[in-house]
């Protein structure tokens, strides 16, 4: 899914913010229904495979159904963040030789 995610960034005062603007068929594709719950794990996700450890807030999800797009806005904080670990993106984690 993450491949037809069209991302905007923007800062404003110190703040930046994140838009994931999702293709309604591609969204409905992985979900049943647009719920707040769902924006937040897509946005969890999107962002552990982007590498980007900014903590989110304000996620909410809005129905664009004349632009048939789904919609996922949020504000994104690093100042004061303490680098986390990240496990991997997914399970399949290759198990090379040391």
């Amino acid at each position: 899914m993450f491949d037809f995610i069209r991302e905007t960034r923007a800062v404003k005062e110190g703040l930046h913010s994140i838009i994931l603007e999702i293709p309604e068929e591609t969204y409905m594709t992985f979900y049943n229904n647009i719920d707040d719950k769902y924006a937040r794990d897509i946005l969890t996700e999107y962002l552990k495979y982007h590498q980007d450890d900014a903590r989110t807030s304000d996620t909410k999800v809005e129905h664009n159904k004349q632009a048939h797009t789904v919609n996922i806005f949020a504000n994104l904080h690093y100042i004061g963040n303490k680098k986390t670990f990240q496990g991997p993106f997914t399970d399949n984690n290759l198990h090379l030789p040391e």
